[in-house]
């Protein structure tokens, strides 16, 4: 099946505005939303096409990719699941669930004490060349919500009564005045921070979310070959869900740390290598620092500097190292070294 166009789909222009994407995507939200729509795998597959529009051109990055270079080409550089058949719909939902209470003035909202899916985080990874290069796996601190441990993420016990301000709704609603008699605004209990469960009952050390302020370690597999910049997906390692609620995803950009005395190019590696001038020209045996340890090289007689020396398979995946020979002179000759380049030079007819 071709690929149907992202602006075509939210009906704007390539030039809108980021909030005549929102706007146009709200609509279409609205219209084909799975509680306005239960059943109808039509409907579904439509609010799932505009919502991959939207998450597109409302990311600039991904907005520029997908302009220069189309679908296809950049959702290799986007995370997982950028195709709308392979969308989750609850995954949707928990990621613009702010978005959908708004439209629906609240009808949105999660069930007296059902659990909320965790936000997504995005931080950044910073490794050094040789991980980037070779893989493996790292941990790293995360700062944010973690379950609260004194309610074990559950926020108020099991058989916790409702809360008398809203009803257990966890929304109280007020007629807007001077609009009418069917407009009106619902907002977030204030007595039971919207989650509908009796104010007595919730747990006093995280209000009932279920969740505190805190440090998580995680560990992170580093795929082999990892570039600067790259963006890493982990499902499930975001922030920990609302009272029981699904975890969200974490999104990682990779930093790699620069090397001393190594450099990437594509897959191979690049290293500068003083060779003494009689190394250089008797021969011999030099060692080199590579990404995976250090590497005995044999120079070859009569090698110039500037010559380039391959160690094969000493790169990134299946690259080479790039040994570039720089023959060195003694800027302070011993009495010794100073003999011997005079008769060097006599031989040459220099003297």
């Amino acid at each position: 099946m071709a690929e149907r166009d992202f602006y075509e789909i939210l009906g704007v222009a390539k030039d809108a505005a980021p909030e005549d994407v929102k706007r146009a995507y709200r609509r279409l939200a609205l219209k084909y939303h799975p509680d306005k729509n239960p059943g109808d795998k039509q409907a579904e597959e439509k609010f799932k096409e505009a919502t991959l529009a939207y998450e597109v051109l409302s990311d600039t990055k991904r907005r520029e990719d997908y302009d220069q270079r189309g679908q296809r080409a950049a959702a290799g550089e986007w995370p997982a699941g950028y195709q709308s058949a392979d969308m989750d719909l609850e995954d949707i939902l928990g990621r613009h669930g702010d978005l959908f209470e708004t439209l629906f003035g609240g009808s949105y909202h999660q069930a007296r004490g059902a659990g909320r899916r965790g936000h997504d985080v995005e931080a950044e990874l910073a490794i050094d060349l040789r991980t980037a290069a070779t893989g493996g796996t790292v941990e790293m601190s995360l700062r944010g919500d973690t379950t609260c441990g004194a309610c074990q993420g559950k926020g108020a016990p099991e058989d916790a009564g409702p809360c008398a301000a809203c009803g257990g709704r966890g929304l109280v609603t007020q007629r807007a005045p001077g609009a009418g008699q069917f407009f009106s605004i619902s907002s977030a209990c204030e007595a039971c921070h919207g989650t509908g469960i009796d104010p007595k009952a919730l747990c006093p050390d995280c209000d009932g979310r279920g969740l505190t302020a805190g440090t998580r370690r995680i560990a992170v597999t580093i795929p082999e070959g990892v570039e600067d910049g790259a963006r890493l997906r982990l499902r499930g390692q975001g922030g920990p869900g609302e009272r029981g609620g699904p975890p969200g995803d974490l999104y990682l950009v990779v930093r790699v740390r620069p090397e001393p005395g190594l450099r990437r190019e594509g897959d191979d590696i690049h290293s500068d290598l003083p060779v003494p001038a009689p190394t250089a020209v008797l021969g011999g045996k030099r060692t080199v620092k590579t990404l995976r340890g250090e590497v005995e090289l044999r120079v070859p007689p009569g090698t110039s500097s500037g010559a380039t020396l391959r160690l094969g398979g000493q790169g990134v995946r299946k690259g080479d190292h790039l040994v570039h020979v720089r023959v060195t002179v003694p800027h302070d000759p011993s009495p010794e070294e100073k003999e011997l380049y005079e008769k060097l030079a006599s031989l040459d007819g220099d003297a």
